[in-house]
């Protein structure tokens, strides 16, 4: 039985620095990136249109095929790109729709797993990383994201957390907040974690890279109008709010996992 071809996945939860550091691996020289892919969903990130008209991944033949009914599989489709993107020396990089896993709403029922990695490992071997990033913060950027405030009760969402959490842990991860501090650092650690090579050139460019998910200006994500990395100040919180987390054992169970202060 022949070797199975790579493939990289990174992982991270909604609101917790994802398309900024997606930003920052997709406009590196040797990778082309698909952003927020999930078997679950195919039509809010729209991973196929991505592949056609952002990265010209897919062949016209292929493509007609697929138009007229023929639907590919999660794992043919992410063959197709593989096997374009490798013969123009590039390196094929999947971002994971990790929110559909471990929260879900409004698009799916979570199944606390790593969905897209068990609709890929029979085809393929899969090296992935998860970024992570204080819960309570992600909590809170969530809240002005549009479609998701109120939606999520705390008790569902640290539910989420803290399997997102366990993942990581036995996984890989690398924090926000430490990418902020020196992001060098933190995407050579992911860079090498899915054997990806690590460009220093993204430094000038990520700011200006525009074919990824989650960049709008309407979600008020940080990596959209940010034109440096740096750190920021952790927003004040309710007290009534923070009593409610920490009411909640999956709460404090993130904390340890991830290593972060309660």
């Amino acid at each position: 039985m022949g070797k199975k071809p790579t493939i990289r996945v990174v992982r991270n939860m909604a609101r917790s620095g994802g398309t900024l550091i997606g930003k920052c691996i997709g406009c590196m020289d040797s990778v082309v990136l698909l952003s927020e892919v999930h078997p679950a969903n195919l039509k809010v990130t729209k991973p196929m249109v991505q592949a056609s008209k952002w990265f010209d991944l897919i062949p016209k033949r292929t493509l007609a095929v697929w138009r007229m009914g023929k639907a590919p599989s999660m794992m043919q489709f992410i063959s197709v790109c593989q096997q374009t993107a490798e013969s123009r020396g590039k390196t094929l990089v999947v971002r994971d729709w990790s929110h559909l896993d471990y929260i879900g709403v409004p698009f799916a029922t979570p199944g606390y797993g790593f969905g897209l990695g068990e609709s890929l490992e029979s085809a393929f071997t899969v090296k992935q990383i998860s970024t992570t990033r204080h819960p309570v913060d992600q909590y809170l950027s969530m809240q002005s994201f549009p479609g998701l405030e109120d939606l999520v009760p705390i008790e569902m969402y640290l539910k989420g957390c803290a399997a997102f959490a366990e993942f990581a842990k036995a996984n890989g991860f690398v924090r926000y907040e430490d990418f902020t501090d020196d992001p060098d650092a933190a995407l050579r650690t992911i860079c090498g974690a899915i054997d990806v090579e690590f460009d220093p050139g993204y430094q000038d460019r990520w700011h200006k890279y525009t074919t990824i998910t989650g960049d709008n200006p309407t979600t008020g994500g940080r990596s959209t109008t940010a034109t440096e990395i740096r750190s920021m100040a952790r927003k004040p919180v309710d007290a009534a709010l923070m009593d409610a987390f920490r009411a909640c054992a999956d709460y404090a169970k993130t904390c340890k996992l991830l290593g972060y202060e309660e």
